[in-house]
């Protein structure tokens, strides 16, 4: 994109959410590295907020507060791959944008990371076998086996990584009831967590997991995205970071 088409963006007195896709595309492509094309990038955003025409009534600062976040993780924005998604939310008088980065996003980051061979989660159900423990010869443990038969009701999610290059992995284990008391938010019924309840607990277990994992370099794109998924995250000109607001409770997220 030509240095001109910048500055024309630049001093428009009005300028619409296409304008700032233009004007952002060299930041984009700076954040994306050589992952992906930050044109590239840009469409797939502008298809994703014409799909949901909503997300234009929502502040500016927050709508690409949140692409600028999937452009730092590297995840590309709705299509197919349902990594990354945008959301409209109402905060008292205000539209703001709520980014939820999605289960495949979560596997995504974490393989990223270059430390892990195998990443993922299941669920449980009450006609399933499933038991945990710990012992000095294989330290902390879960055995699982699928009914053969009708599996009944979801009790509970299995998120687990294998560390790469050993026969050694990390889970955590959580239980229907303390995910919909704990991890569901309040306007749960017009989220994912009514559509897709079982999507929305395998991520939640990778978000969980995930505080589990070694703090190291190779990780720190992942801890970003559990702190800002579901927060209000804002970009404003002239400032380097994101900023990220966690108390989002009371927002009431609108069903695409």
């Amino acid at each position: 994109m030509s240095e001109l088409t910048q500055a024309a963006v630049a001093v428009k007195k009005n300028p619409t959410i296409e304008d700032y896709l233009t004007k952002y595309e060299p930041e984009f492509q700076r954040a994306l590295g050589k992952t992906m094309d930050a044109a590239k990038f840009s469409q797939d955003a502008l298809t994703a907020i014409k799909q949901t025409p909503k997300l234009r009534e929502c502040d500016t600062r927050t709508l690409f507060g949140a692409l600028f976040l999937a452009a730092q993780l590297k995840l590309p924005v709705g299509g197919p791959l349902a990594q990354f998604h945008l959301t409209p939310r109402k905060r008292g008088d205000v539209w703001e944008v709520l980014p939820i980065i999605g289960y495949g996003g979560y596997i995504q980051l974490i393989m990223n990371t270059g430390l892990y061979s195998k990443v993922g989660a299941f669920l449980v159900h009450e006609a399933d076998y499933f038991d945990e423990g710990a012992n000095s010869e294989r330290g902390e443990f879960y055995d699982f086996k699928k009914a053969r038969t009708d599996r009944g009701a979801v009790v509970g999610v299995v998120a687990y990584v294998k560390v790469k290059g050993y026969d050694e992995s990390q889970y955590v284990y959580l239980d229907a009831e303390t995910m919909r008391e704990r991890h569901r938010p309040r306007f749960w019924e017009k989220t994912p967590w009514k559509s897709d309840e079982g999507e929305m607990f395998k991520k939640t277990g990778l978000r969980m997991l995930q505080k589990m994992l070694p703090k190291q370099v190779e990780a720190q794109t992942l801890a970003l995205a559990a702190s800002a998924d579901q927060a209000s995250v804002k970009k404003v000109d002239g400032v380097e970071d994101l900023a990220i607001q966690h108390d989002v409770e009371d927002a009431e997220v609108v069903a695409e």
